[in-house]
């Protein structure tokens, strides 16, 4: 007798197959759903989770504000060093360092890993918000948003450097057009912007040395300093107090003592804008590395009938007038207080009108290999001061990429040309010198400054000692004892205070140094568009007026 399958499986008080894969999948379809209903982006757990984010969210924040309500004074004005002690009390807070000032705002604070920003207004009132819940700028014109992940994100010459340090809302940005014809393909210097949409390009900390030669054709070398010179640069990094390179190319030995033997020649020097050295025009600490603004700083001002900047919003856009028309110690006051609509503090960022030390840093990464190797950068010639040479943001990347330092988009613009370039470097002529007292500032805390500060180096400015009233003596005196200024591109590149004897950047062209005299003391960098005697090692005197002609550059040392 032949027995039926189905009856075989099934047994006596079993179930058939059939109907026991049915079961599975039903429940595996059960299983499913109510996975989803847990955990999807609208299943319980998932609402559950959210629910407790948003709640220990309000809890922080209540906190917060909270600890700003009990810093206020009898007049209802907030008292900063109250404030940081509440915000230090609360339960959760990752401690506060440095004192609170007026530029500190907006500040980020963070309070069991989720981050508050507390910002204030023009009227004195301050509010809290969320990280997540800042806007973020969109990708400039011929470029796209990236992540630091990126290998396509730069490229210097292919070998290593300091990864760009992002800070805030930082985001990286990579040209997204094919190259124009003619351009670079190497060097790809690292760009990114922030919240406001300024542009940014990280110069990495390096060590350079340079090699003089008794022709314009390079052929032999000099033991002297000569007006035709070579700069080779190696990337450094610093970690347990020492400096070692990047790449197993470089070798030699490794100085951060402008004044020791062969530095800068035949010993590599640290660049003096990376080092914990306020004297030689570095920060007050060791960096990685720092941000140059792409172009001259932009954006909007309000003076008063004195002609006093009383409001500024600085910025870094391409293809708009370079902001103008101030005195220099209001450039260097707003430069200061930019936080280009970052959730950070301006002190945090390191915002800062560039030095001549920070100058130098572009510009002979700018003559090295990693740049236009030993050329000088095309001259922005817009008479109206546009940065990147034109109103049409895609044509300064497709045509005038060679006013770049990479002689393609991914460079730093403006070097040469456009408006004279103020940075934060004077000549300490004394209070008696015209312009210093008037246009620098007398106030704590202006470029020129109080007392002890007219003459004291920080890292948001550098002091040069003078020689008494002579301009000729003031500039002789970077190349003797403790008063050595390296790396700044003034008195290495350039054989005399006058004249037309810095560098010719391998053009024929012959480019102004004018060192600052007594009713000039302050420093002006790349030239103007009208002139003709300009490239990226210009250097000028400027009385710091409010004309028309001087702009400035801003960088972050995060």
């Amino acid at each position: 007798m032949k027995i039926n399958t189905k009856e075989r499986v099934k047994g006596k008080n079993g179930i058939t197959l059939i109907a026991l894969v049915i079961t599975i999948i039903v429940l595996l379809i059960l299983a499913g759903v109510t996975i989803a209903t847990l955990t999807g982006d609208n299943g319980i757990l998932t609402k559950a989770q959210n629910a407790k984010t948003q709640n220990d969210k309000v809890t922080v924040k209540e906190k917060v504000d909270l600890a700003i309500a009990a810093s206020l004074d009898e007049t209802g004005k907030i008292n900063l060093e109250q404030l940081k002690t509440n915000l230090n009390n609360v339960d959760g807070i990752k401690t506060i360092e440095g004192d609170l000032t007026e530029s500190s705002f907006p500040l980020e604070v963070t309070v069991d890993e989720i981050k508050v920003i507390i910002k204030k207004d023009g009227n004195g009132n301050y509010s809290t918000s969320f990280r997540e819940d800042e806007n973020l700028a969109q990708a400039p014109t011929s470029w796209e948003k990236t992540t630091k992940t990126d290998s396509n994100w730069y490229s210097y010459n292919g070998d290593i450097v300091n990864a760009p340090k992002l800070v805030g809302k930082m985001t990286p940005i990579k040209y997204n057009l094919e190259l124009p014809s003619g351009a670079n393909t190497t060097n790809k210097w690292a760009n990114a912007i922030t919240a406001d949409g300024s542009m940014w390009v990280w110069i990495p900390r390096y060590a350079y040395k340079i090699t003089y030669y008794t022709d314009s054709n390079y052929t032999t070398t000099s033991t002297t300093k000569t007006q035709y010179g070579k700069i080779d640069v190696a990337f450094v990094k610093y970690e347990n107090g020492q400096n070692t390179f990047l790449n197993s190319t470089d070798s030699g030995t490794i100085t951060t003592d402008p004044t020791s033997q062969g530095a800068g020649t035949t010993n590599w020097l640290v660049h003096p804008a990376f080092v914990n050295n306020v004297n030689n025009g570095g920060w007050d600490s060791e960096l990685s590395g720092i941000w140059v603004g792409k172009f001259e700083a932009t954006g909007t001002k309000t003076k008063d009938s004195d002609g006093n900047v009383t409001e500024a919003t600085i910025s870094v856009m391409p293809g708009v007038s370079a902001l103008r028309d101030m005195k220099i110690k209001d450039q260097f006051k707003y430069a200061k207080l930019a936080t280009f609509g970052e959730c950070v503090s301006a002190e945090s960022l390191g915002s800062h009108m560039a030095k001549n030390s920070e100058w130098g840093a572009t510009a002979y990464l700018a003559y090295s290999k990693y740049g236009t190797n030993g050329y000088d950068v095309g001259k922005n010639s817009s008479s109206s001061f546009y940065t990147g040479g034109t109103s049409s943001q895609g044509d300064i990347y497709s045509i005038n990429y060679g006013q770049s330092t990479t002689n393609n988009p991914y460079g730093v613009y403006d070097l040469r040309g456009s408006a004279y370039e103020r940075v934060a470097s004077y000549v300490n002529y004394g209070s008696n010198a015209s312009y210093l007292s008037t246009n620098g500032g007398t106030a704590s805390g202006d470029l020129y400054g109080s007392g002890d500060e007219q003459s004291t180096s920080t890292k948001y400015k550098t002091v040069y000692t003078a020689s008494g009233t002579s301009q000729q003596n003031s500039y002789d005196l970077l190349g003797t004892g403790n008063t050595i200024k390296k790396g700044d591109a003034v008195y290495e590149i350039s054989t005399s205070y006058s004249g037309q004897t810095s560098w010719n950047n391998g053009t024929g062209n012959s480019v102004d140094s004018y060192f600052p005299v007594t009713s000039y003391p302050f420093f002006e960098r790349g030239g103007h568009y009208n002139v003709s005697y300009t490239g990226v090692f210009f250097f000028g005197s400027s009385g710091g007026n409010s004309g028309s002609s001087g702009s400035f550059r801003e960088v972050l040392c995060p």
